[in-house]
């Protein structure tokens, strides 16, 4: 049995591993449909559970394991063998996709930038996954938490006890989320309720589990109160029963809009290989473009065009539109005091310049300094530098290797010659470029030699023989890295350079769409106090701080600074946050802190919440709709490229370079 047989049956064995194991779930899913919860739980043990317990035995395995039940224990607050048994079901589904494109890559990609570009391709495929996943459990936890404020709602009007409606609401509530109910009613009937909630509000970023949490914590501590007829505690669950409703909404219709535009994106990569066989089997004088540097650049600018759009695809789709930025290369960059001093200088260097960047960098939650920031952007442009230089250096590398190991120049430029003879006359030229490799031979030195080499039977063909060779040397010793290409590399650097500032831009303009959303979530934590007597303006500060994340280091400024002067703390609030709808919110804290009430300084807030929902709805269904136009462009802007540059533009200059040929030809008959 020979290696491509070999090769052919270790594919078909990977193909069937990942067919067995997606049909493995597949079977246990439909079994768990039939069966009750507790046998299902069973049936899943023993084999996710266990699963667990088997692969975490191995250290490579562990550390996967651990990064995927991390995230899903942010959400999931259930037992061990459960979340045990979902890390698996995750670890099954993305490493089994995983394993049958590789197989897919092996059996379709023939060579090693195929290859190569394939598994990158899956790697980020496999990320992908991982975070769909996750993102399906928490719309999944959402769900079951708006029908949750429904039972919760019908509970309370019973008796008028909040932790007495939610112990009730525990046991009609879905599986997941009666995890979190049950901790919501160990955390308010605990004998210190605001640790146990700070402790809670650590482990769960959800926004509306920890609204909810302060809801009830509130209405608890300072009593529900009867306002125009209605319960303050019913009325602010509405509130957030609205917010949730329309985040639901705005996830069901992106998810609909995106539905196999990623698949779409990605795909075209997976086939360069098929339409580089079909064309060459079709025309194989196209084996110049595949094969040469043309088809190596383009190789690369579709697999960067397809990462791009496949990104830009998923960061749109996205709900988590503000994630704080960990760099963990700071601590190399602080434990290096000269690395160091070299970044502050060129930081203090540009002033105004690092003044701007501190303020991008507060804004987007990237946890960084401006240090770090420059070195980001080095470390960018060194990276931008060295893989334009490496491109540049294969490019040269294929030519040469081309002009030494092809003979397609012969079969376009002359009629279509014998197998035999076509290999024979590629050996005789490279062993004439080698030997007078770097050696100075003019015309006449070639044809001499070529006149007293015994293997040219044919001597009229000398003359042919020598300008072939010549021009085959000449091509062969002109390919090295020239200073043009080393200024290229440069601005190529220089432009990755500016990567991160321009990611900074992007995730700028991202947090200003999302401040609004998040004044509105203040505004429900202040409906929720504006009413209740013994609030301050300093105890609502701290609320709002508590659920702020792009306004939270300002707030928590603004509280330590609360000491030497109110007024004075919340003028500096405004200076530092200067969007409007934040600023009406501090103004209305200043006339509370010094003139009026609480409840009176936001009395006008139920009829600009109102407003504020309406438009919010309204700009969602717009942004959505956008985004839904823009992802189906970028969504077939790889599928176009790859047709353009790969299919059609090798056809349409092959077809003009024969045409010029079969032109010059007719002439010298003429």
């Amino acid at each position: 049995m020979g290696y491509v047989e070999l090769l052919r049956l270790l594919i078909i064995i990977v193909l069937l591993m990942g067919v067995l194991l997606i049909t493995s779930m597949m079977i246990f899913k439909r079994k768990s449909m039939r069966s009750t919860i507790k046998v299902t739980n069973r049936l899943n043990r023993n084999f996710f559970v266990n699963s667990y317990y088997f692969f975490s035995k191995s250290k490579l395995l562990k550390k996967y394991l651990m990064k995927i039940r991390s995230r899903i224990e942010m959400l999931d607050l259930s037992d061990n063998w459960t979340i045990n048994k979902k890390t698996m079901q995750f670890t099954y589904v993305s490493l089994g996709i995983s394993i049958v494109l590789f197989g897919i890559v092996l059996f379709i990609q023939q060579g090693l930038y195929y290859t190569i570009i394939g598994l990158l391709t899956i790697y980020i495929i496999h990320k992908q996954i991982i975070k769909l996943l996750v993102e399906k459990l928490e719309d999944k936890l959402l769900y079951q938490f708006e029908k949750f404020l429904g039972d919760i709602r019908h509970h309370y009007h019973e008796h008028g006890m909040i932790d007495e409606a939610i112990y009730e609401a525990i046991d009609e509530s879905p599986y997941e989320v009666s995890h979190h109910a049950a901790k919501m009613y160990e955390v308010l009937t605990s004998e210190d309720v605001e640790e146990k909630q700070a402790e809670y509000n650590d482990l769960v970023p959800n926004k509306y589990f920890k609204t909810f949490l302060a809801l009830c914590y509130t209405a608890q501590k300072f009593g529900d109160k009867i306002i125009d007829g209605k319960s303050m505690f019913l009325t602010n669950l509405n509130y957030l029963k609205q917010e949730i409703n329309l985040e639901t909404l705005r996830r069901k219709k992106l998810n609909y809009l995106f539905k196999s535009l990623s698949v779409i994106a990605i795909l075209p990569i997976f086939f360069l290989s098929a339409i580089e066989k079909w064309a060459k089997g079709n025309l194989p004088e196209l084996r110049i473009y595949y094969e040469g540097a043309y088809g190596f650049m383009v190789q690369i600018l579709l697999f960067i065009i397809v990462i791009g759009c496949f990104e830009l695809i998923n960061k749109m789709q996205s709900n988590h539109e503000f994630e704080p930025i960990n760099h963990s290369f700071q601590k190399i960059i602080f434990k290096n005091k000269k690395l160091y001093k070299m970044l502050h200088r060129i930081a203090t260097s540009h002033f105004s310049k690092s003044m701007k960047y501190e303020e991008m960098i507060k804004i987007t939650g990237a946890r960084m300094t401006v240090e770090g920031f420059y070195m980001k952007r080095i470390i960018y442009s060194i990276v931008g530098f060295l893989l334009s230089s490496m491109v540049v250096i294969n490019v040269h590398h294929i030519i040469k290797h081309n002009i030494l190991y092809s003979s397609q120049p012969l079969k376009v430029q002359e009629d279509v010659i014998n197998q035999a003879v076509e290999k024979n006359i590629v050996t005789f030229d490279r062993s004439y470029i080698l030997k007078y490799h770097r050696k100075k031979l003019s015309y006449i030195q070639m044809e001499q030699a070529l006149s007293a080499d015994t293997k040219v039977v044919n001597k009229k063909m000398i003359p042919s023989i020598a300008k072939r060779i010549i021009e085959k040397r000449d091509r062969y010793e002109n390919q090295y890295f020239k200073w043009w290409q080393l200024i290229i590399c440069i601005l190529i650097g220089g432009m990755f350079y500016y990567i991160p500032y321009w990611i900074m831009l992007f995730r700028e303009s991202v947090m200003n769409m999302n401040r609004e959303d998040e004044v509105m979530q203040f505004h429900t934590i202040i409906l929720m106090l504006m009413n209740i007597e013994r609030v301050s303006v300093e105890d609502l500060l701290q609320w709002i701080g508590i659920f702020a994340i792009i306004f939270k280091e300002s707030i928590q400024k603004a509280l330590n600074d609360y000491e030497f002067g109110d007024m004075r703390a919340l003028e500096q609030l405004k200076t530092d946050e200067p969007f409007t709808p934040f600023v009406r919110i501090v103004e209305n804290l200043q006339a509370a802190s010094d003139k009026i009430s609480i409840s009176q300084a936001f009395d006008e807030l139920k009829i600009e919440r109102d407003y504020y929902q309406e438009k919010r709805k309204q700009d969602n269904e717009i942004v959505v709709s956008k985004k839904g136009a823009w992802g189906k462009v970028i969504a077939f802007t790889p599928l176009t490229g790859t047709l353009m540059l790969y299919l059609i533009t090798p056809f349409i200059h092959l077809s003009i370079t024969q045409f010029v040929n079969y032109s010059n030809q007719i002439k010298s008959f003429l």
